[in-house]
């Protein structure tokens, strides 16, 4: 994992997965978080979360109204081909 400091005081990682095509970059710019999926360098998710730093009162309950997403890379790929089917090259 690897930090980096950009002149705007933002905070970045990444974190590749040996033996994948995987890797995350996380930022916190601000009070602004964000997570960003990449496969073979491409993104393929991105989730931000608004007001990160800010502090929440009875954080034990937190997880009660935590939020889970799942991406199907299966269906993102179907999405992918089926629009590059629809492009007509000749067009230009």
């Amino acid at each position: 994992m690897s930090d980096v400091m950009r002149p705007d005081r933002s905070v970045a990682r990444r974190l590749d997965f040996p033996g994948t095509d995987l890797a995350v970059f996380v930022e916190l710019n601000g009070g602004e978080l964000s997570l960003t999926v990449n496969k073979a360098d491409r993104r393929v998710y991105r989730v931000v979360l608004e007001q990160a730093t800010m502090p929440i009162e009875n954080t034990w309950l937190a997880d009660m109204f935590m939020r889970e997403d799942r991406v199907h890379l299966g269906k993102l790929s179907a999405d992918v081909e089926e629009y590059v089917e629809t492009l007509n090259i000749a067009q230009g």
